[in-house]
């Protein structure tokens, strides 16, 4: 494994955890900071996490 594998692995595996965290925020459904910042960190696993995947396709065996 290289390092932009070990990257990848590392940052899907934080994307992972914040898209939970932000998917149970986002299921008590009460407005406010924190139900925003659910929304952001949503949209961003959507962005991180397919590049990441891509990542590790791509360098699995250099």
């Amino acid at each position: 494994m290289n390092m932009p594998v070990a990257a990848a692995l590392l940052g899907l595996a934080v994307s992972l955890w914040f898209g939970i965290a932000a998917v149970r925020e986002l299921k008590r459904d009460t407005p406010g900071h924190s139900f925003n910042a659910a929304m952001i960190h949503v949209a961003m696993v959507a962005m991180l996490a397919p590049f990441c995947l891509i990542v590790i396709v791509a360098y699995w065996n250099r």
